[in-house]
């Protein structure tokens, strides 16, 4: 600017009086300035270290309130700077909380500090800048100060270019200085970037260690399940042995009850013989027997005696007779003798032969029980055979597919294709009411918008949803209506009663066909797998959930929704061509794009729920009435976003109503107390995990302007927070009052009081209508 000064012909005196109003004008304006903002202009420059100038002029004084205006801007700066110091503080806090990513969460925050000192120090340095450049203006205002006396001899208008030019110096060094600090921020932008990425290839790394040891426990449990099926052989043939062991027993058992039956007879027909022999004895007497020895031979001497006499009397032939008589007596005593040896000997071999048929009995009707076995045996034996060689000829190729179906997808030339996926990312309020439309239009159900709005925040909270309520409202309608809305796909399966463990989910192995007999839900879950829909959210029904317990078939898949885990074996070898989605040919991953929803009647054909899957999944309930809309309104096209967009678009939400989820945890804090005293509830930790991600998407979807629609409950007074406060509080912590008979009427009066002073004092819209009905049933049941 000096170089461009002029020299002027004329002498001061001539040019003085012509201009002299103008310049009077101008000391006047910039005396009132001076007189209005002097002293904060000094203030201001002695708290910044800065000397205040010596001349009072009009232009000075605007480049050192711009100046002073910039370093205001800075100030605000460095302060923001420190709030996100303490904002790393409290986050460094929170982070303490988390178990699993604390260290982490320090060393970012420390990472943050850092940059921000190293922010702070910088403005320090733009600051002491700025100061060299006040002192720099200092001079040029000096300058200024001699054009303005100069425009008061007449260059009135090379001031005002001066002062122009000066404007747009200070303009460029601000732009300067924005441009310097966007720079800045987006580079602690890419270190936090940067960071991120590192964080999740140590998440990534972890996550395979996890699971090559599950893989590594898989193999373990294999073999030790091979252990015990070789036990249970062992087992099986040591019961065979010993029950022929048995049999073998039993028939030697039953020899000897036929040898002891006889022995039985034979010592009855002994005893006979002896009983026989007692009564000749009690005939004979008690006499001594030498006594009848002696009275026999004195008998017999007597009857020699006799028989003499009478052969003295007796004639000739009579003698003779007598003497023939008595050798026929003679002869006769031998052959009874002889008989009656016979006849025993008769009587034991009769006795022997009946043993003995007894034996050929037994015997033969052991042969004709074996014979029996053995035709039934080789009749078994014949059958096998046949469908042994009936399956050996159709038996298929060994390179034929183990899981056929899932081979077929991957054929399919359809499902190859990439899904056409929106490169938008979706708006929370405005995907809700485009659902509400979509769905009505399409399958003229009305669903409430606050019910949309639920489900969406419980898409963010967790993979498995329950949807409870009567028969008829629904439930199976509305995962199948989001899904066409969304453009996806919902596979909807029909749990059985008998359902017991993985096999009746999954499927099972048939040794015989040898192929693997793929259920609708393992078909399902394949399907979500293939490029179609590798990449948007897919939607699993498990229709009637309640009809088994989810605890044991559902098992696997509940241990492995909030944290990844190893894949699931279906076989322990494959076969033939091996599905491309599987792993090694014999497991299967839980894809991340699966959302698993199961719907649930509460009625005496049904069974409970355990606190296991309640804990880790949404629950919500239908309403038994429709709600009235309008009209369809303006159909929107359906928008096919994808399942990472959509959760991105969730953890957004978070970050932009964390002040919601305060609200919120306020309020919860408000009625711990009571619920601890008397429902014995607490909000776990799972509990504080699904909240923080549950209420932003509610607040975000429920943003917007109000649906006309005729809502059959009383919420239509709250909005996204109280809403999400009401739910949670209902269906997450509330529930686990049901069945509970050790909590009094007057325990959950006393719940419902204090739920109410809190909803009011946090200064919540609406009512807790859910929380108070839900009360209100209980206390009913409870009464009555």
């Amino acid at each position: 600017m000096g170089g461009r000064r002029k020299t002027s012909n004329i002498p001061p005196g001539q040019r003085r009086p012509a201009l002299q109003p103008a310049a009077d004008k101008l000391d006047l304006a910039a005396a009132a300035k001076r007189a209005a903002d002097d002293t904060e202009v000094r203030a201001a420059l002695a708290e910044q270290g800065i000397e205040p100038p010596a001349n009072d002029d009009k232009a000075v004084l605007s480049a050192y309130d711009e100046l002073l205006r910039q370093a205001s801007a800075y100030e605000r700066a460095a302060a923001a700077a420190r709030e996100r110091t303490g904002a790393a503080a409290d986050a460094e806090a929170v982070a303490r909380e988390r178990e699993q990513l604390a260290a982490d969460a320090r060393a970012a925050a420390e990472a943050d500090r850092r940059r921000l000192a190293a922010a702070e120090d910088e403005l320090k340095g733009r600051l002491s800048r700025f100061t060299a450049d006040e002192a720099h203006l200092k001079v040029r205002g000096d300058e200024v100060t001699a054009l303005e006396r100069e425009a008061r001899d007449g260059f009135a208008a090379q001031a005002r270019a001066a002062r122009l030019e000066l404007e747009a110096e200070l303009d460029l060094r601000r732009q300067t200085a924005q441009l310097e600090a966007e720079q800045q921020r987006r580079q602690l932008a890419e270190e936090h970037a940067k960071q991120t990425a590192l964080l999740e290839r140590d998440r990534a790394a972890l996550r395979r260690s996890e699971e090559e040891l599950r893989f590594e426990k898989g193999a373990l449990r294999g073999q030790q399940i091979l252990l015990e099926r070789k036990l249970d052989d062992l087992d099986k043939e040591i019961q065979a042995r010993a029950a022929a062991d048995i049999a073998a027993l039993d028939r030697d058992l039953q020899v000897l009850r036929i040898q002891h039956d006889a022995q039985v007879d034979t010592i009855a027909e002994l005893r006979k013989l002896v009983s026989e022999r007692d009564e000749q004895l009690l005939r004979v007497g008690g006499t001594d027997p030498r006594y009848l020895i002696d009275e026999r031979d004195r008998l017999a001497a007597d009857n020699a005696e006799l028989r003499g006499k009478l052969a003295e009397r007796l004639s000739d032939d009579d003698h003779h007779r007598l003497r023939w008589l008595e050798q026929q007596y003679r002869e006769a005593a031998g052959d009874r003798d002889r008989l009656a040896y016979r006849v025993q000997e008769l009587e034991a071999d009769v006795l022997a032969g009946r043993i003995n048929n007894l034996q050929m009995k037994q015997l033969s009707d052991a042969e004709a029980h074996y014979a029996l076995l053995t035709r039934g045996y080789e009749s078994r034996i014949a059958e096998l055979q046949g469908v042994l060689e009936q399956l050996t000829q159709d038996r298929p190729d060994p390179g034929t597919p183990l899981f056929p179906r899932c081979v077929a997808m991957d054929d399919d030339p359809l499902l190859s294709e990439r899904g056409a996926i929106s490169a938008d990312r979706p708006d929370l309020s405005r995907l809700a009411r485009s659902l509400q439309t979509v769905m009505f239009a399409d399958s003229q159900r009305a669903y409430r918008l606050n019910d949309v709005c639920v489900l969406l925040g419980g898409l963010a909270m967790s993979r498995l949803h329950l949807l409870e309520g009567m028969s008829g409202i629904g439930k199976t309608s509305l995962p199948v209506a989001l899904a066409k809305a969304l453009g996806t796909e919902c596979a909807v399966v029909e749990v059985q009663a008998g359902w017991r463990d993985r096999t009746d989910l999954f499927g099972h192995h048939n040794t015989f066909e040898r192929r693997f007999e793929e259920s609708e839900f393992l078909q399902a879950l394949y399907l979500a797998q293939t490029p179609r829909y590798r990449e948007r959210p897919f939607f699993i029904v498990l229709d009637e959930m309640n009809l088994a317990r989810p605890e044991q078939y559902f098992s696997v898949l509940l241990s492995q929704l909030e944290r990844a885990g190893a894949p699931i074996q279906l076989v322990t070898r494959g076969a033939g061509r091996a599905p491309k989605g599987l792993v090694n040919g014999t497991h299967i991953s839980l894809p991340d794009n699966v959302w698993f929803i199961g719907t649930a009647n509460q009625d005496e054909s049904t069974l409970e729920f355990a606190d296991k899957t309640y804990n880790r999944s949404h629950v919500m309930e239908l309403p038994a009435q429709r709600p009235w809309l309008a009209s369809h309104g303006t159909i929107p096209d359906i928008e096919r976003y994808s399942a990472e967009e959509l959760r991105r678009t969730f953890r957004e939400a978070k970050r932009q109503h964390i002040s919601d989820v305060r609200e919120v945890r306020g309020f919860l804090g408000e009625v711990a107390d009571d619920l601890r005293e008397h429902g014995r509830l607490v909000v776990a930790p799972r509990l504080q995990r699904q909240l923080e991600m549950f209420v932003p998407v509610v607040v975000a979807a429920h943003a917007g302007n109000p649906v006309e629609e005729r809502p059959d409950a009383e919420d239509a007074a709250q909005d996204g927070r109280s809403l999400a406060a009401d739910h949670f509080l209902a269906r997450k912590v509330l529930r686990s009052l049901r069945g509970r008979y050790d909590v009094t009427p007057g325990g959950l009066g006393k719940i419902r009081d204090t739920i109410r002073t809190a909803w009011e004092l946090c200064g919540l819209s609406g009512v807790p209508v859910r929380c108070v009905a839900l009360l209100d049933d209980e206390q009913r049941r409870r009464e009555g």
